[in-house]
């Protein structure tokens, strides 16, 4: 991501998110396509969301007036496989060409962070997801691992005993294995954000 600035990029922590560690992914694309075109399009979450290849857009809407701004409201419907998604986003940062924040205003809470900035023959797009997730969040997104999982946690433990409890290390486990395939979704979805803008058609997705 782009450099951080004091005070600016801090945002505030709302209940339960300082005491917590947010799980985090990120990744990057390079586009060939002009900053203003590739900020345009992420900063349009109606766009983007249906870029995505693991969604089935229901419904993303700005709530309130055009052009997207900080304070900007959209309402999201979609599903993921058998799962229905709901929730609010408001954008928090909107700095054209160059970057665009949104944070979750239902649970469970979370941030995205876009970062656009030019490079030789288009620019570079990073995309920064942060999730606190509960416990019970965990389980249902990455069920506790089985035999294998806790052998694993067993080895480590056997290593390094001084590390903790067993349950902090199946934690553990579980928000490795849900940051890699957040990452490779989120790496997919870059991917298809990049074929899209470098098509030439100008035009967002229907």
């Amino acid at each position: 991501m782009d450099g951080a600035r004091p005070g600016r990029d801090a945002l505030p922590a709302r209940a339960g998110e300082a005491a917590a560690r947010p799980l985090v992914v990120e990744a990057s694309v390079e586009i060939g396509a002009a900053p203003e075109q590739a900020f345009a399009l992420m900063s349009d979450l109606r766009a983007k969301a249906r870029l995505h290849p693991g969604l089935r857009v229901i419904r993303v809407e700005l709530e309130g007036e055009e052009p997207v701004r900080e304070g900007s409201v959209f309402y999201h419907r979609a599903q993921r496989g058998q799962r229905l998604i709901e929730y609010r986003s408001r954008c928090v940062r909107h700095e054209p060409p160059r970057r665009y924040w949104s944070r979750s205003e239902t649970d469970p809470p979370f941030e995205v962070r876009v970062a656009v900035e030019p490079v030789a023959g288009g620019c570079r797009v990073t995309q920064q997801e942060r999730l606190w997730v509960s416990g019970e969040l965990l389980d249902a997104l990455e069920p506790p691992p089985g035999p294998q999982g806790f052998r694993e946690a067993l080895a480590w433990m056997a290593l390094f005993p001084t590390l903790g409890p067993l349950g902090g290390h199946v934690r553990d486990l579980q928000r490795q294995r849900i940051a890699a395939r957040l990452g490779a979704e989120l790496a997919g979805w870059l991917a298809a954000i990049k074929a899209h803008l470098e098509t030439g058609s100008g035009e967002r997705p229907a």
